[in-house]
């Protein structure tokens, strides 16, 4: 936790804690902080054409 006054953590260090449909939560490493991102349900665009093949 932070005091205050001084400056916020920025969560660079996190480790994955739990996952669900619509989130994801991280622990971060340094202060102990839960925090959730969500997921989204649509996957992420496939950046490739057929005439690769």
């Amino acid at each position: 936790m932070t005091e205050p006054g001084s400056t916020p953590c920025p969560h660079h260090r996190t480790r994955l804690i739990a996952v669900d449909q619509d989130a994801e939560f991280r622990e971060c490493l340094d202060c102990g902080a839960i925090l959730e991102k969500a997921v989204s349900a649509e996957p992420p665009p496939i950046d490739e054409s057929l005439s690769d093949a």
